[in-house]
């Protein structure tokens, strides 16, 4: 009588609850108190702050339930939706963002802007989060680059920054104008008090620390984000010239030492030098190797969550700044 040879995948458990539930443990053993781990503790501190800030949160929230529905049908009108069949590389990114993160795939419409590199995020509450792309970053940005840009732009969305983000926007006009023809919106603009201003911009620089940690998650390694943040700085449009980075850092020092640094108390974002060193902090981090425990090495010493955010406050705050230590 022939022997009957078992089927080795008959051992494979393929139920879909199954893949659920292995999800759902990957993403629940990277949240803290409902907040991502690797998220920099003044990013939700300074949240709290703006939240407590009699009436502007529930402003901010109205004017974004408006601000992303528009948004959406503009670039419905005007952009590229990037899908499966439509620049399916960079649909191939946006998905291993998202998955990486453990949130939905967000839509991203590519822009015709070619003037300028930006990438920008619009969400709230448990809509279709919506980001967009211009086509310089596009064309200025390799494909690691490119990960690091929509995997910063997917840390907005895991961050529950959305609402935050369209806050800054609005008070720094970087909002389209259809927003300032709803009626009452120009003048209750023009009465935001510059302590909320100053507040939302201290927020926004935190987050961005925040998000460019999810950058280096989704790839896997630093080299990249710092790479867009020095191409940010320059503008990316040397012909394809690398940046130097250990020249860029250098600037470092003059920027801690002058009191022109105040200038960027204006500022929604810090300045490039101080985000390519937040990321190298980040990388010498527990955190970090918790999601990529593959490339952790014997012996080496990682800072912890605390020591990790200590480091970085001091590289990121305006007003107590210190000068780095000569290399």
């Amino acid at each position: 009588m022939a022997q009957t040879i078992a089927n080795p995948t008959e051992q494979v458990d393929i139920r879909f609850s199954k893949y659920v539930a292995a999800r759902k443990h990957r993403y629940d053993s990277h949240m803290v108190a409902g907040v991502p781990d690797y998220a920099f503790a003044s990013d939700y501190a300074l949240r709290q702050k703006v939240k407590a800030m009699p009436g502007a949160y529930a402003f901010f929230k109205a004017v974004t339930n408006t601000v992303v529905p528009v948004q959406r049908q503009i670039n419905n009108m005007n952009s590229v939706k990037v899908t499966p069949n439509q620049f399916p590389k960079l649909y191939a990114i946006l998905k291993h963002c998202a998955e990486t993160l453990g949130i939905g795939i967000p839509t991203l419409f590519v822009i015709n802007e070619i003037g300028t590199l930006n990438a920008s995020t619009y969400c709230y509450d448990d809509a279709d989060p919506l980001i967009i792309i211009h086509s310089s970053m596009i064309e200025r940005m390799d494909d690691a680059e490119l990960m690091s840009v929509i995997g910063h732009e997917c840390g907005h969305i895991h961050n529950n920054h959305g609402i935050y983000n369209t806050a800054v926007n609005v008070v720094t006009n970087l909002v389209t104008g259809t927003l300032f023809n709803i009626p009452g919106i120009r003048q209750i603009m023009q009465l935001l008090s510059q302590p909320i201003v100053n507040a939302l911009n201290m927020w926004s620089r935190a987050g961005e620390v925040t998000s460019d940690r999810a950058g280096v998650i989704c790839c896997g390694e630093a080299e990249s984000t710092q790479s867009v943040d020095a191409k940010l700085a320059s503008g990316a449009i040397m012909g394809g010239e690398a940046i130097n980075i250990e020249e860029l850092i250098r600037q470092y020092d003059t920027l801690r030492a002058s009191p022109v640094r105040y200038y960027e108390w204006l500022a929604s974002h810090p300045a490039s030098v101080r985000r390519i060193l937040a990321v190298r902090e980040f990388m010498a981090s527990e955190v970090f190797y918790k999601w990529h425990p593959e490339l952790k090495k014997p012996n080496m010493h990682l800072y912890n969550k605390q020591e990790l955010d200590m480091r970085c406050n001091k590289i990121i705050s305006v007003a107590k700044s210190e000068r780095r230590a000569r290399q």
